[in-house]
């Protein structure tokens, strides 16, 4: 009987959501039948090499998974190596597809977001946000090839990709969530404005102001969800979403770090090359990730309606580096950013 084979595929059971049959759908992720899913889930077949690293790769878990290796080794899944447009296009999937995936498991599922750079899901609710990001990444950070020549006026989100990008925001607001955010929060986007401005990428006053005035709507969307307690839809704009805690830090972090809880299981998303992200299911990480989290929050203040002052203080601040930069844009002047 192969035990470590019974605990990892234990690992994946937890992943298929309660509506869905175990056994069916392994049977159809491995390309067996019942009989022989039961077999392996009952350590009476080993499963083979690749019969293992499709259940890894479909499930999002490592295959370190189980083991004492867990404890020192751990496994990160990167995605696929982004080279041009099209692989572009499948790391905005891979992020539906995650955000699908944890949405399933419901009130079960709690993610926390410490946010070096404000939470990426909000910007798939604004379009000039998201051409900013995409534009900015995809010709600054990645030197993509097909848009060497592209100007910020001409690129453009294919209508296609705003149905998926818009479900990705639903997804986001269905998952309860926990959103840890620092001074810095908003620096790296305001830094990315000004570099596209000031080289010329961005020469139309218009399509830099859109994005200033969209980072303000984001502060009047941010008061309402801490107010309420609840995430805003983004079909109706309603704050009927999942729950929401908003906790701001005065420490500072390195890199925006995702970890979710579903259920017996828990996920550590890292990010990683400006704006790619590595993932891993393994135990001990989490559980260090998790550790690391409470301890911020400890030393972070939870703002809403008892905290009204403080929660007004910081989205002031916000408002202030969005106006250096509106005043650098407009007048020409200094910004400290």
């Amino acid at each position: 009987m192969f035990s470590k084979q019974i605990e990892f595929l234990k690992l994946v059971q937890d992943r298929i959501p309660e509506h869905l049959n175990a056994v069916e759908t392994l049977s159809v992720v491995l390309g067996i039948g019942n009989d022989s899913t039961y077999r392996r889930l009952r350590g009476e077949t080993a499963l083979t090499y690749e019969e293992s690293f499709k259940l890894a790769d479909h499930f999002g878990l490592s295959m370190d998974s189980v083991g004492i290796d867990a404890l020192k080794r751990v496994d990160f899944d990167a995605g696929i190596p982004i080279a041009g447009i099209d692989d572009y296009e499948a790391h905005t999937n891979r992020i539906m597809d995650r955000m699908l995936r944890f949405e399933n498991h419901g009130s079960n599922s709690h993610m926390y977001y410490f946010a070096l750079d404000f939470p990426l899901f909000y910007i798939y609710q604004y379009p000039s946000l998201l051409k900013l990001k995409s534009f900015y990444w995809g010709q600054s950070i990645l030197g993509l090839s097909e848009m060497a020549n592209l100007s910020y006026h001409d690129y453009t989100i294919p209508t296609e990709s705003h149905k998926r990008d818009l479900e990705i925001m639903r997804s986001y607001s269905a998952i309860p969530s926990t959103e840890i955010w620092t001074n810095s929060s908003y620096v790296a986007t305001l830094k990315q404005l000004q570099y596209c401005w000031e080289t010329g990428m961005i020469n139309e006053q218009k399509d830099a102001l859109d994005v200033l005035n969209e980072l303000e709507e984001l502060l009047r969307v941010m008061r309402i969800q801490s107010d309420t307690g609840k995430k805003i839809n983004p079909i109706t704009g309603e704050p009927t979403g999942a729950d929401f805690n908003w906790y701001i830090s005065d420490l500072s972090v390195g890199n925006n770090a995702v970890h979710i809880r579903s259920q017996n299981n828990s996920h550590t998303f890292l990010s990683f090359n400006t704006f790619n992200f590595i993932e891993t299911s393994n135990s001990a990480f989490n559980k260090q990730t998790k550790n690391w989290l409470d301890n911020f929050l400890k030393r972070s203040l939870r703002v809403g309606p008892v905290a009204m002052g403080k929660r007004d203080q910081y989205l002031n601040k916000l408002t202030g580096q969005i106006d250096s930069i509106r005043r650098a844009i407009l007048s020409e002047e200094e910004t400290l950013l």
